[in-house]
Parts: C-alpha cells; sequence; structure tokens
C-alpha cells in the first residue's frame, strides 16, 4: 500500500472508533447494574450518555486547540486518552472512577472525531474528498452495528469485557504516528500573513449545524426508542429488536459509501431536501403500521435519507470554510452533533406526553421532516441559492 492509503486507513479507524465511545458498553449495562446495585440507576444510565455530553461541551475547545497547535500532535495525545481511560473500566470498582474514566474518554473522542474529520479536508480536495467523506461516514455507521456486536458478546464473558475494546485507542497510536504528516496551508493561505482575520459565513455554517443536529436526532430514535415501540406490539426477542436497530445504520452506511457516486450529480441542497422526504416516508411507516415487518422497512427508510446527511454536511462546511480555521469549524459540528444524540430521548420524552403515545411521536416526526424539507426548498431558491449549484 501506498503512503496516502494508510493515511485513509488511520482517518478510517480513528473516525470508526468515535462511534464505540457509547454504544460498546450498551449491552453491559445490566451486568453493570447488578454489579453495582447499591447506586441510583440514573448513574448507571450516565455511563452510558456521559461521553455524548463531553462531546458537545469539548469538541469546540478541541477544534480550537488544533487550529492552533497543529492536528497531528493533539490526536495522537487524544487517541492516548481514549485508549487508556476507556480501557480502565475494565480495572476499576467505583462508579465515581468509571464515571470520571468515561467524561475523559468523551473528551479524547472530541478531539479524535473534530481532528479526522479537519484532516479530511487538509489531506484531499475535489472529488476524492468527497468519495472519502462518503466512505468515513459509512464505516462509523457500520462501525456502530459490529461494535455493539462485539460488546455484547464480551458482555457474555463479563460485564468488564467490553471496555478492553477500547484499548484500539492505544494499538492505533504508533500507527497513526508514523503515517500521518502535518498538513500544508493552501497557497494562497501561505501568502497572507497567519495573523490576518478570516471571514466565516456564520449563516451558512449556522444552517449545517443544525442540519447535522436535526439528523443525527432523529437517527437516534431508532435505537433509543424503536425497541419500545416494537415491544407495545407484542413479544419480541432481543435479536428481532438487534435487527431491527441494525436495519436503519445498514442503510446509512449504503448510502454514505456511495455520496462520492451520486454527489456530482446532486446539490448540497437537493440531498438534504431528498433526505428529509426519503426520512418522513420512513417515519410515517414506523408510526402507522402494526407490522414488526413494516416497521423494519420504515427504519431501512430513514436510514437512506438520514445516512446522507453527514457527508453531505461536512463536504458542505469544506467547501465554505477557510483551511485555517477548519479545527475550530469541526469542533462546532462535532459538538452539535453529537448534541443531537444527546437530546433526542430528552426531546421525546415531552412529545410522547403531548402526542399520547410514542406511535404518533413517529408520525409527527414525519410531518417535521416535511415542513423541513419545504424550507430548505425556500431557502434553495433565496439565501441558499449559491449552494443549490455546489
Amino acid at each position: 500500500m501506498n503512503h496516502l492509503t494508510h493515511t485513509k486507513a488511520v482517518l478510517l479507524f480513528a473516525s470508526t472508533m468515535t462511534v464505540m465511545s457509547g454504544a460498546i458498553i450498551a449491552p453491559a449495562l445490566p451486568g453493570i447494574s447488578r454489579h453495582f446495585s447499591d447506586q441510583p440507576q440514573v448513574l448507571i444510565q450516565l455511563i452510558l450518555t456521559l461521553p455524548a455530553l463531553m462531546i458537545t461541551l469539548f469538541s469546540p475547545l478541541m477544534g480550537y486547540l488544533a487550529d492552533r497547535f497543529g492536528r497531528k500532535p493533539l490526536l495522537l495525545m487524544m487517541l492516548s486518552i481514549y485508549g487508556l481511560a476507556g480501557g480502565a473500566g475494565f480495572l476499576i470498582d467505583s462508579v465515581n472512577l468509571l464515571l470520571a474514566s468515561r467524561a475523559l474518554m468523551g473528551i479524547a473522542v472530541a478531539g479524535i472525531l473534530s481532528i479526522s474529520t479537519t484532516l479530511v479536508g487538509d489531506y484531499f480536495d475535489g472529488p476524492e474528498r468527497v468519495r472519502f467523506l462518503g466512505l468515513q461516514s459509512s464505516c462509523m455507521a457500520l462501525g456502530g452495528v459490529v461494535f455493539i456486536n462485539l460488546g455484547g458478546l464480551l458482555s457474555d464473558w463479563s460485564w468488564r469485557g467490553p471496555f478492553l475494546l477500547y484499548l484500539t485507542g492505544v494499538f492505533l497510536l504508533p500507527y497513526a504516528w508514523a503515517m500521518l504528516k502535518a498538513p500544508k496551508l493552501q497557497s494562497n493561505e501561505q501568502a497572507g500573513s497567519v495573523n490576518a482575520p478570516v471571514k466565516v459565513d456564520y449563516m451558512r455554517t449556522g444552517i449545517a449545524y443544525l442540519a447535522g443536529m436535526l439528523s443525527m436526532m432523529m437517527f437516534y430514535m431508532f435505537p433509543a426508542q424503536l425497541p419500545f415501540l416494537l415491544s407495545e406490539q407484542g413479544e419480541v426477542s432481543g435479536l428481532a429488536i438487534g435487527i431491527a436497530l441494525s436495519t436503519a445504520a445498514f442503510t446509512a452506511s449504503i448510502v454514505s459509501f456511495c455520496y462520492g457516486y451520486y454527489k456530482p450529480f446532486l446539490s448540497v441542497m437537493t440531498i438534504y431536501i431528498a433526505g428529509f422526504v426519503l426520512a418522513a416516508l420512513g417515519f410515517l411507516v414506523v408510526g402507522l403500521t402494526q407490522s414488526y415487518a413494516m416497521a423494519i422497512v420504515g427504519a431501512a427508510i430513514s436510514g437512506l435519507g438520514l445516512g446522507a446527511f453527514m457527508p453531505n454536511t461536512t463536504a458542505w462546511l469544506m467547501r465554505i470554510t477557510p483551511q485555517r480555521v477548519r479545527g475550530r469549524v469541526f469542533g462546532g459540528f462535532t459538538a452539535t452533533f453529537f448534541l443531537g444524540q444527546f437530546i433526542s430521548p430528552i426531546a421525546v420524552a415531552p412529545a410522547v406526553t403531548w402526542l399520547e403515545s410514542l406511535r404518533n411521536v413517529y408520525t409527527g416526526m414525519a410531518v417535521l421532516c416535511c415542513v423541513l424539507a419545504v424550507i430548505l426548498a425556500i431557502l434553495s431558491r433565496t439565501l441558499l441559492r449559491a449552494d443549490s449549484t455546489l
């Protein structure tokens, strides 16, 4: 393999590891709860969700530090922290220490995802960048499926077992150190002073952030809510629930992987609009059906719609963001993206009370997707007319 192939491998492995931050220990939560039976249930649940909160809080800072001190040194440091803090759960026998290690690992994930996405923009350009962004998003989606299952296998051995998988951060460290090179500034930016002000298009960046956050909030409704909806329909095995949850992730990975092939024929805005329409159709199927098979079909359709959002948003941000401030812009994107994951169950809880059932929430989400598609269609002909050709 040539050096560029090794560089791509490092970035893909690093990006895929980020999905492990919560999902990998999900199957071990019952065992953790039994081991710490004297602790409040909310603390046990916080072990799963705390990394997402830390990612949201610290991603902007990580982006700033990457721009200020360099991408590669900070990435190597974050890989070390990720491996050591994540793997520490195998040895820790205190809930408070376990929460502290999870918080530290969440900070490391904030750095890894922000920097690895920024490096994609630094290393690649044009069609190659678009193809790689699709591949990156696809690997992240598939990684979630793979690591949930690996975590389940290890949790059958011990609730501590899944924590060993976090040591991949330490194993990746020497490979990343050897293969990654410090990116060069583009010539037009080299010509200017490093202290010269850089203009960021805050309106378009804010819309991109919002699109990423909403897509993650919607996508996370499947792992967070679909098991409860399926259970309402009757006796459903854990394996059947796992298959249903994997369906959305699988179709999302397919549409992400193919992003580089259909993007040359579609604009950024067109992909967003089509994505919301497909997501609406999938949510509507899930909300209206009483059938397990049709619920899987609905999840698959929504996955096809929402799967394009991450590569589409990152590609858009790379087009409109100057290289010198990419780190902080993608730090903000990582924060809002994971904020969508964190607020998804928080937003659904009052919606269930207001709409009277979880099934109605899925139907309501379909209506929201249609409204967002209409809003983006209007914006694409007014404020975002330039992005209708990107």
